[in-house]
């Protein structure tokens, strides 16, 4: 693995469960879109904590259940400022692990939930120090950023937010690259992606809930 990385930490932005995954509602209820926002953060903290290469994670989020599944993931809890723009927390947090050594930082979302430590440990073993960007396969979003050092560009998410992370490290003269892996390209935000999902055949704790819950056969029906 590359020097350049060979501290390397995850960053994992969480938006309050109560309010997750709006766009599902109609498909979902409100407590079930909440349950999935959980379920699918589980999957992504375990994904990020089995991955020997990752040093440490930090959550930003002000979701108070969150505390049991740190724990788990021996992750720390940041919590987003008061009046806090949401670019500024990442940039915040990323600031304060590169001033306590971090040499790299791994930006993921919490809707993933097929992410495996094989697909992180992909990641990290062909990025080649500066900006790697995963990008979304449907609207062009960063559903992963790799930074080396932690504050190589500032954080522009939102639609597609994958070229505008290309054009920042451009112009700030630091090398970057795409990565494509299936399991950092498709996160879960629409009932389409809801349906992609219950067709996948992977051993995870959203699947194992869907099914358990009896979601799984009520959509099959509909």
């Amino acid at each position: 693995m590359p020097a350049a990385i060979q501290t390397a930490w995850a960053l994992v932005p969480i938006k309050p469960f109560a309010s997750a995954k709006s766009r599902l509602e109609g498909l979902l209820t409100r407590p079930e879109c909440a349950r999935l926002a959980e379920e699918m953060a589980r999957d992504v903290l375990r994904a990020l904590y089995t991955t020997p290469e990752i040093s440490g994670i930090a959550i930003l989020s002000t979701e108070p259940r969150l505390a049991a599944l740190a724990e788990v993931a021996n992750a720390r809890l940041c919590p987003e400022q008061p009046g806090e723009d949401y670019r500024t927390a990442l940039g915040r947090v990323a600031a304060d692990l590169e001033s306590h050594g971090a040499r790299a930082l791994l930006v993921v979302p919490a809707d993933l939930p097929l992410l495996s430590s094989g697909d992180v440990q992909q990641l990290l073993a062909d990025h080649r120090g500066g900006v790697t960007v995963c990008p979304a396969a449907v609207d062009g979003g960063t559903n992963g950023l790799l930074l080396s050092p932690p504050t190589a560009i500032p954080f522009l998410y939102g639609p597609a937010s994958a070229q505008r992370h290309l054009a920042a490290a451009a112009a700030a003269g630091v090398a970057a690259r795409t990565a494509d892996i299936t399991a950092f390209a498709r996160d879960v935000d629409s009932p389409d992606d809801v349906r992609w999902l219950l067709g996948q055949r992977v051993a995870c704790a959203t699947l194992a809930w869907l099914k358990a819950s009896g979601i799984t056969e009520r959509l099959k029906k509909q």
